[in-house]
């Protein structure tokens, strides 16, 4: 029998088993509910090697409590919820899915925009109230619309490919990105004020950070088009969300449409529910049966190599300078 030399934490049980399958021959393995408390991460952490990090917030006080910790790898490819600067003192790796959740995250994003569009949400909720009301259900074709994509990377290409498809014009800001690689990902790079006023769709793919936090406030908002449409699949802190309720309760722009909030799980009484503008899911973008399979063997493989002690660091990995 192999032993088990190697302990990981998963901070969420909904994870695909091809994950845990992986890691169940080498490593003792031990799980958290969703959205563990900082409490039960310290608790639970003390002799781990490693964590399979889903949900929860990795943070300094958990950081501390875990002094064999080596490795946080993320199950998806946002990290704002780890504390990077306290993982790279302790030369702690921090690693992301890369390209596993894309397709579903970009396929989502341009769901949401179809849905939006075509006011899908009122036709349902009319539908199951008894109502056959036609006349005021009349949408908007994407033909030759614009659409406005800020963070033209791994998603927000994919996202524009799947435009052309509707014969949509694409704008794209990124400042990481010059005009000829945008234009091979089928888009035109501008900059932000441009895009926010030419675009009838806009769509978020950046990740959250100081930089990003609030992108989009009532300043930004205002120079949308009132038929425009803001969706976000990427981070909640991205949008202003007082602005945006402000904007959509004075029909300042047409809709938008979030699968991603500043606090989630989303408080049921939270102002960004109930209006009538409004499209919402619950984190659910990067949620696909296929990309659920990716996102869990590529954080578990990441935890491997780092096991194994391999020549080669692991695939995707954020603060590069902890391998040192």
């Amino acid at each position: 029998m192999t032993r088990k030399n190697f302990k990981v934490l998963f901070t969420d049980t909904s994870v695909d088993p091809a994950g845990i399958d992986l890691l169940r021959p080498v490593a003792e393995l031990s799980f958290l509910e969703s959205y563990a408390s900082t409490e039960a991460l310290v608790a639970a952490i003390g002799e781990a090697d490693a964590i399979f990090c889903r949900s929860g917030i990795i943070d300094e006080p958990v950081i501390a409590a875990a002094p064999k910790l080596k490795i946080v790898s993320r199950h998806g490819v946002g990290y704002d919820n780890i504390d990077i600067a306290a993982c790279t003192r302790r030369g702690i790796v921090v690693t992301i899915g890369g390209e596993a959740n894309s397709q579903s995250v970009s396929e989502h994003a341009f769901g949401l925009i179809l849905a939006t569009a075509r006011d899908l949400l009122r036709a349902n909720a009319d539908m199951d109230a008894g109502r056959w009301e036609r006349t005021t259900l009349v949408g908007t074709e994407l033909h030759r619309k614009v659409l406005g994509i800020v963070g033209l990377g791994r998603v927000g290409s994919r996202l524009a490919r799947h435009a052309t498809g509707f014969d949509m014009e694409v704008l794209a800001c990124d400042p990481y990105l010059d005009a000829n690689t945008a234009a091979e990902r089928g888009a035109q790079l501008v900059d932000l004020t441009t895009l926010l006023r030419q675009s009838d769709f806009v769509s978020l793919h950046l990740p959250l950070s100081q930089e990003t936090r609030n992108l989009i406030g009532t300043a930004e908002i205002a120079l949308m088009k009132q038929s425009a449409i803001l969706v976000n699949t990427a981070r909640g802190g991205i949008i202003d969300e007082e602005a945006l309720h402000n904007a959509l309760k004075d029909n300042r722009i047409a809709g938008a449409a979030l699968d991603v909030f500043a606090e989630e799980p989303l408080p049921p009484d939270h102002p960004l529910t109930g209006l009538d503008n409004l499209c919402h899911s619950p984190h659910i973008a990067g949620q696909t049966a296929e990309s659920l399979v990716r996102m869990s063997l590529q954080a578990a493989q990441n935890i491997l190599t780092i096991f194994h002690g391999e020549a080669l660091a692991p695939d995707f990995v954020v603060n590069p300078e902890a391998l040192v």
